[in-house]
């Protein structure tokens, strides 16, 4: 299960995660795939949709009931079909294997454990058929723990409705070496359009940040072999020390 208790922020996490930097790449590699798209930790479907708007037949499986009631309404919206699944991703029983599974958005490190992230490895991997691919996005630690300095951080003020009202966002993260863990509060904060206090959210956050070795050792021990490391969306090469994310394309052996 994801450390964050996404049951918290559901009904407006479209309001601050509005993010399409990683669309064309994935858009390229599903269109590799044969069959469904198989994409794991979607969340309320930000990438789902735009991939669904090119064709791409997708099942999209998350453990957060509340995510993927916001998931449902926008397809129902935009009248694109999906295949929906509420499991949790270290123990996948799905029907089918799949050409291609992804893990977007950074989103693995949300599994708190190195036993936890392994389980979920050899889960996906079960699910892939011979030759399959799986391509999971992490940050860099050595960039991302730059920002992990103890102190608040304002990420921004963001519309809550058609009235006026916004919340704000700010950030407090700390890193423990000995676990990997990074924990932190987000403090949502709301308020009319007269700047008067609708309410406040204090909502844990933890996430378990994996260096590239570690990763490529898990995906080894489950049966994964890696067929490229990118440190960007744009297919520039990892730089340990500047790239921004550790993006790997992963296949079974």
């Amino acid at each position: 299960m994801p450390a964050c208790d996404y049951s918290l922020v559901a009904d407006i996490y479209d309001g601050y995660v509005k993010t399409d930097l990683d669309v064309a790449f994935f858009r390229e590699e599903s269109k590799k795939a044969k069959g469904r798209v198989l994409e794991l930790m979607c969340g309320t479907g930000r990438l789902t949709l735009a991939l669904l708007a090119e064709g791409v037949p997708m099942t999209c499986v998350d453990s957060s009931p509340e995510m993927l009631v916001r998931l449902r309404q926008k397809l129902a919206y935009s009248g694109y079909d999906a295949e929906i699944v509420e499991q949790d991703v270290t123990c996948l029983s799905l029907p089918g294997k799949y050409d291609l599974a992804i893990i977007p958005f950074n989103s693995y490190m949300e599994i708190t454990t190195r036993a936890g992230q392994g389980a979920a490895l050899r889960s996906i991997h079960r699910h892939l058929l011979p030759g399959g691919r799986l391509i999971v996005t992490l940050h860099n630690p050595n960039v991302r723990l730059r920002r992990v300095d103890g102190l608040s951080h304002t990420i921004g003020r963001f519309p809550l409705d058609d009235g006026g009202a916004t919340f704000t966002l700010t950030v407090t993260e700390t890193y423990d070496a000995a676990s990997a863990l990074v924990t932190g509060i987000q403090v949502f904060e709301a308020v009319d359009s007269r700047g008067r206090a609708l309410w406040r959210r204090d909502v844990p956050i933890m996430f378990r940040l994996v260096a590239r070795q570690e990763f490529e050792d898990l995906a080894a021990s489950a049966g994964l072999r890696v067929d490229a490391v990118f440190g960007d969306y744009d297919r520039s090469a990892y730089d340990a020390e500047a790239s921004p994310y550790i993006i790997t394309h992963l296949q079974v052996c």
